[in-house]
């Protein structure tokens, strides 16, 4: 028993420093299968994984990073068994430091009998922003209420990630792997440039807003290639994919706390409001069908500033109860 109990210590180990063969890591997942300590082992480890290969961007989570790193550095093999039963607590410790420090969550998603690597999820609650350094470099910014995946192993063999919402991606160049965001229905390939990808479940369309090199977006088999100042939507209902000329940097204003609109919907308006604030907005009013917007509203206006700046008219009364806002005519 002892002897597997270490054969298992070292493939754990080869496998959590990514430096394990085919032939081992299908060694490793016997082990697992064999043993239930072996599994609650292994996930422990896993989670730990994910939650260590999520970029720091936080200068002072980084250095708490480093010291439970320092932690785990045992050399001698005879304590290695050791360092295996104490994962799981440091997992915790590691779980409780990350949902602490900034406004998003990690979680670990992984399966033994799928054999698939550990999977990194960013959760950005309503009302806030997540700015983010992948491990290859990238800088992603995701909007309230966005998620974003990827694999621990992401930057290995290949840069893939899943989006819902909304990111602004400054991607790396790297021409040997190319970098793929997944949202919905589309697919957005890069090898190095700056975009903004804007796709939440709730939204008519997808929108792909490229700053500065090129993007291919594809729908099945559908696809358009971007140029600077362009942009590609996708109607979900109609299936149409159109490229046309936009002034894409008002579509990465949002990262800067600023909502922008070009001749928005009210209602599309308002579910950007809904999104920041951190509020639901409740309508009882046929005006607002017909009614559009232009305009920026600035980071630092308060709610009560943006109901008054947007309703220049006076046409409306917005009454609050808690999180929630009623939108009704004031004549």
């Amino acid at each position: 028993m002892q002897e597997k109990e270490d054969l298992f210590g070292q493939r754990l180990n080869d496998y959590m420093l990514g430096v394990i063969s085919d032939a081992e890591k299908a060694e490793l997942f016997a082990l697992v299968r064999s043993s239930e300590t072996f599994r609650k082992q292994f996930e422990e480890a896993a989670k730990l994984m994910a939650l260590l290969s999520v970029p720091k961007a936080e200068e002072e989570k980084e250095k708490s990073f480093r010291r439970l790193s320092g932690r785990m550095q045992v050399s001698a093999q005879k304590q290695k068994r050791m360092v295996w039963m104490k994962w799981g607590r440091w997992a915790a410790a590691v779980l409780v430091l990350a949902a602490t420090s900034v406004s998003s969550i990690y979680l670990y998603k992984g399966s033994v009998e799928s054999f698939e690597a550990p999977l990194c999820e960013m959760v950005v609650p309503l009302g806030s922003q997540t700015k983010l350094r992948l491990p290859d470099s990238t800088v992603v910014v995701l909007n309230s209420g966005s998620v974003l995946k990827y694999t621990a192993t992401f930057g290995q063999k290949e840069r893939n990630v899943y989006l819902s919402g909304e990111g602004y991606f400054e991607v790396s160049k790297d021409k040997e792997k190319v970098f793929s965001v997944q949202t919905g229905d589309a697919r957005v390939r890069v090898t190095g440039t700056v975009f903004n990808v804007r796709s939440y479940p709730d939204d008519k369309e997808t929108e792909v807003a490229l700053i500065d090199g090129g993007v291919e977006v594809s729908v099945g088999e559908k696809s358009v290639t971007l140029k600077p100042n362009e942009r590609a939507l996708y109607d979900r209902q109609s299936g149409r994919l159109e490229r046309s000329e936009y002034d894409t940097n008002k579509s990465a204003l949002w990262t800067t706390g600023k909502l922008s609109f070009v001749n928005a919907s009210f209602r599309e308006m308002l579910k950007e409001i809904e999104r920041k604030y951190n509020v639901k907005i409740h309508v009882e009013s046929e005006k607002v069908e017909d009614e559009f917007f232009s305009g920026t509203i600035n980071a630092d206006m308060t709610l009560q500033e943006v109901f008054n700046f947007i309703d220049v008219d006076k046409k409306y009364r917005f009454e609050s109860s808690g999180n929630t806002i009623v939108l009704k005519d004031r004549y």
